[in-house]
């Protein structure tokens, strides 16, 4: 009998409690508060800020380990142990090139790759030829391609 009345008035207490939060909850929600609408005329100003100095710093200092002033490097002069600087290669536009896998079985020592270049499908062998594209090699992953020159390795897409 001790532990039902107990077990009532923990229970009657809890279902006060949540009564509460449930009563606070709705009364907060209510839209009979209505709020007055105040206006203000703000006015706006720009700050004034005012201009940094630039500082130049003078970096013509003597080199504390070699013991010599600096002198900047000229690019235009040529000392006696340098090469002229090679020509920038044009940049190749590549064919669309997509690497499928390998048809053949993978234990042959010639493999036969499928490669789709530019929507055309081609069944090559290593250093095979199409539309100007080498292939060097490859394996199950990738493939490597020579074209005018350039080097491509080309993931497998499925």
């Amino acid at each position: 009998m001790k532990n039902k009345r107990n077990t009532y008035i923990l229970l009657s207490a809890v279902l006060l409690i949540w009564g509460l939060l449930v009563y606070q909850f709705f009364s907060f929600t209510s839209g009979e508060a209505v709020q007055e609408a105040i206006t203000t005329n703000l006015k706006v100003t720009p700050l004034a800020v005012k201009e940094r100095d630039s500082i130049a710093i003078n970096v013509n200092y003597r080199d504390p380990f070699l013991g010599k002033a600096y002198l900047p490097i000229d690019p235009n002069m040529r000392t006696a142990g340098t090469k002229k600087k090679a020509m920038p290669k044009e940049t190749v536009n590549w064919p669309s090139v997509v690497y499928k896998g390998i048809v053949s079985d993978s234990k042959d020592k010639k493999k036969v790759f499928m490669v789709i270049i530019n929507g055309q499908t081609y069944l090559m062998r290593q250093k095979d030829t199409e539309q100007q594209i080498i292939l060097k090699n490859g394996n199950r992953e990738y493939i490597d391609v020579l074209y005018k020159g350039n080097t491509n390795k080309i993931l497998i897409q499925q």
